[in-house]
């Protein structure tokens, strides 16, 4: 009877550790992630994917220029892999950090005077798109809710920058052709791999987490 009991808790015991928790709790492990996330992020803001696709004779344009900074993509990672709270959290600190004169880590410098430029609304959601993506992903673990989670992330960052874009370009006068041509390079050429490598970041947060389960349990 004895013998029964502590198998049943030490069963009891092995399945709780294998069960990821669902929040992190704060601790080193926690901030060890927190940095590292920061870090990725600041890395993936100073890098820039490029390649020329050379196309068929036949086809309308002879080479197909491909360019892609994936911040986007790593907002989405940390929103899936930090949760809400402590995402929204690194992603509060990079933007503080990008504010302040001593560390320029946007990708037009850094300082306030970030905030007058055209693209520091995307910047500025940043913490909209961590906060919904995280939340819809807190307590569901299918691959609709991922999908939902990357749209909601991309939506709301795409929506928030054109919709500052625009403010900041008015404010100085630009004309509707200019503007028309920021938002096209800065979101509608973008906005379908933004979705595309988001729902691959978020697969890669899942499998992180689960060879991470020490540091997150």
């Amino acid at each position: 009877m004895r013998l029964s009991i502590v198998n049943k808790r030490v069963i009891a015991g092995i399945r709780k550790i294998k069960k990821p928790s669902k929040q992190l709790k704060f601790g080193l492990g926690t901030l060890a992630l927190i940095a590292a996330c920061l870090l990725l992020l600041v890395i993936a803001t100073f890098t820039q994917f490029k390649y020329d696709f050379i196309l068929p004779d036949s086809s309308p344009v002879s080479v197909f220029h491909f360019e892609y900074i994936p911040q986007i993509p790593v907002v989405i990672f940390i929103a899936a892999l930090l949760g809400r709270k402590w995402g929204v959290f690194t992603v509060l600190l990079y933007i503080a950090l990008g504010l302040s004169p001593n560390y320029p880590v946007f990708g037009l410098g850094g300082g306030l005077s970030s905030i007058f430029k055209y693209n520091f609304g995307y910047i500025a959601a940043y913490l909209f798109a961590v906060f919904f993506s995280a939340k819809e992903l807190q307590y569901r673990n299918s691959f609709i809710h991922a999908i939902l989670a990357v749209l909601y992330g991309v939506i709301i960052i795409h929506v928030t920058g054109i919709i500052y874009m625009t403010v900041i370009a008015v404010m100085k006068h630009d004309s509707m052709p200019f503007i028309y041509d920021l938002i096209y390079y800065q979101s509608l050429s973008k906005i379908l791999y933004d979705v595309l490598f988001s729902l691959l970041a978020v697969l890669c947060a899942k499998l992180c987490k689960k060879l991470l389960w020490i540091v997150t349990g």
